[in-house]
Formats: structure tokens, C-alpha cells, sequence
């Protein structure tokens, strides 16, 4: 029983030990701190730069799966264009009796 009080009070003396230390140890500042004005300023326009093309990369894998989708839903060969026939450009009447929709209807 005294043993395992003493590995305890061990333990604890230890642990309070370690956190001392890392409250008092001098912890350095990171490391884009440490960098002088320029090269700082370089490592950040080069991830700015990492991060656009990162973007650009997804905007360009998308518009290519669009043209492949589109391409897939196609026909394999040439579809041109239907010409209209010689009654497409005709006026149709709106009513089933076949009088113009400008004339007035007559009374019977």
C-alpha cells in the first residue's frame, strides 16, 4: 500500500514538474514570424498563389466534366438543322372554323 502512495506522489510530483517546464519554457515564435519582410511576403503571394490555381483546377475539372457529359448525351453523327416546310411561315386560324383572327366574326 505504501508503494503505490509513493509511485502516486511520483507521478504527480512528476506531471507538475513537465507542466512547469512547458509554462516557463521560451517558446520561439512560428516560423512565418521569423522570416524577414520580403521572404514573407514572398511565402504568402506563393500560397495565395497555390490556393488560386487550386480553385482554378476545380472550376476547369468541372467545365470539362460539363463538355464530356454533353458529349456522352449526344448523337454520334450530324444532326442538322430541320428546314421549315412552305406551310410553316402560313398564318394559322385561332378558332377551328378556319376564319382569319383579324376579320370580324358575322352574325348568322
Amino acid at each position: 500500500m505504501q508503494a503505490t502512495w509513493l509511485w502516486q506522489t511520483f507521478a504527480a510530483l512528476a506531471m507538475a514538474l513537465a507542466l512547469a517546464q512547458t509554462v516557463w519554457a521560451d517558446v520561439p515564435p512560428p516560423l512565418i514570424k521569423r522570416l524577414d519582410d520580403t521572404t514573407r511576403a514572398k511565402v504568402l503571394a506563393a500560397l495565395a498563389g497555390l490556393i488560386i490555381l487550386g480553385f482554378a483546377m476545380v472550376l476547369l475539372t468541372w467545365l470539362g466534366a460539363r463538355v464530356v457529359q454533353r458529349y456522352r448525351k449526344g448523337t454520334p453523327y450530324f444532326r442538322p438543322t430541320p428546314r421549315p416546310g412552305e406551310h410553316d411561315w402560313a398564318r394559322r386560324p385561332l378558332t377551328p372554323g378556319g376564319s382569319e383572327p383579324d376579320q370580324p366574326v358575322s352574325d348568322p
